[in-house]
């Protein structure tokens, strides 16, 4: 079973700013929704957050950015939870790097224990390059990343600033607390 949170999270994600800018009928996204909630709460589904973890800065491009876009240009407004899971993405990468590897960047976690992020080996040079960087210094670098995301993050109004903040929130108070204060 899932953390509350985490599952607040998902779903104010999936049926708030998701859902909005689908381009479906009613009967399809809440088909989607559904289809998305059962997967994810199916205790039989063992969900292995390394491998789900791979290549997620493609999987952010692909699957999140159309949503995040379509929700600014509907609303006029960032989405809390899609801007925070950019900020989760950039910590997963960036937090306490401890060496590049032939094939992943070998991280740490708070416990203490290592874990490797797999993704091209740009995207791995580029967050190696940038381990030392603190949270205002890494945020525009990787915003401002074309070759990651098709075009210049920082252009969106106000991004920069709120992802800026919540990857400081992931940092000092862990990633629940932070995706507990967009709920």
């Amino acid at each position: 079973m899932h953390d509350d949170t985490i599952r607040g999270f998902m779903n104010k994600m999936l049926f708030d700013e998701v859902i909005p800018v689908l381009p479906l009928d009613k009967a399809d996204c809440e088909a989607f929704a559904a289809a998305v909630t059962d997967r994810f709460n199916n205790p039989f589904v063992d969900h292995q957050l390394m491998s789900i973890s791979l290549n997620s800065t493609s999987k952010w491009r692909a699957r999140n950015m159309p949503s995040f876009l379509e929700y600014i240009e509907k609303f006029g407004k960032l989405p809390a939870a899609l801007t925070m899971s950019l900020a989760a993405y950039i910590a997963f990468y960036s937090d306490d790097v401890v060496r590049r590897e032939d094939n992943a960047l070998i991280n740490r976690r708070p416990a203490g224990n290592e874990y490797a992020v797999s993704d091209d080996a740009w995207v791995l040079d580029f967050y190696y390059a940038h381990k030392d960087d603190d949270a205002a210094t890494i945020v525009p670098a990787v915003l401002s990343n074309e070759e990651m995301w098709g075009q210049d993050l920082t252009k969106v109004e106000g991004l920069t600033e709120a992802v800026t903040a919540d990857l400081e929130l992931i940092r000092k108070e862990g990633a629940l607390a932070a995706y507990k204060s967009v709920l």
